[in-house]
């Protein structure tokens, strides 16, 4: 069976501030504290992403907005996404696609779980793990899917961030070296590979697909990444 990773662009996260810096958690996760309160919460804001399968199916949304927040001291947080204008590309027609009780071209993935990850195997390459992601979506006249699994993402520009306090991130996912894998699939480069799965509810194969976009989080409160 093949695999598949839903969109979700800019999307998720990472937080910490303290000032003497803890040493990184255990299985490759960095700490987070967020500076002037107990919790941290981000707004999110992005342009368009895309979700594209090995098997040619290719659906897009033009932004995606959302919310997260986390509790200082933390390696984890959660996640809440909002993409619009989705359609899918495989048909003349390119149909919109939306989750169940949304607008037509909306679709919602809520209450996912991020880690706060390390990419590299004895290096520094900060990222998001996005965990137990669910979201069902139906493109009307082409197909419905289920997603669920995890997917990787790279925290932008990382020389600004680690060990300095500030008040954005920009979170990018990207496509490996072939159409429908993620760049990005494990933590610190070792143990399982993680990735996302579509069940194509209107019969067909599990097919793997690679998300693509970059999301701006937007804090309320300084943050800063111990790296």
């Amino acid at each position: 069976m093949n695999r598949k990773p839903m969109l979700l662009a800019a999307g998720v996260l990472t937080a910490i501030a303290f000032a003497a810096l803890p040493a990184l958690a255990s299985g490759g996760e960095y700490e987070a504290h967020c500076i002037g309160g107990s919790t941290c919460v981000g707004e999110i804001t992005g342009g368009a992403t895309s979700l594209e399968s090995d098997n040619g199916d290719i659906i897009t949304c033009s932004t995606v907005g959302g919310s997260t927040s986390f509790a200082t001291t933390s390696t984890t947080g959660t996640v809440n996404l909002h993409f619009t204008g989705c359609r899918e590309h495989v048909t003349f027609f390119t149909f919109q696609c939306n989750s169940p009780g949304s607008a037509a071209g909306t679709i919602n993935v809520t209450g996912v779980t991020y880690h706060l990850v390390n990419l590299e195997h004895g290096g520094t390459t900060p990222g998001v793990k996005l965990t137990n992601v669910s979201v069902t979506f139906d493109c009307p006249g082409y197909t419905k899917k289920t997603v669920t699994g995890s997917v990787v993402g790279h925290l932008e520009n990382p020389a600004s961030f680690c060990n300095t306090a500030t008040t954005t991130h920009a979170v990018n996912f990207q496509q490996g070296a072939s159409t429908g894998i993620q760049k990005y699939m494990q933590v610190t480069t070792t143990g399982t590979q993680t990735d996302l799965i579509a069940n194509n509810d209107s019969g067909g194969t599990y097919t793997t697909a690679a998300q693509l976009g970059t999301g701006i989080i937007h804090w309320n409160n300084p943050v800063m990444i111990t790296c």
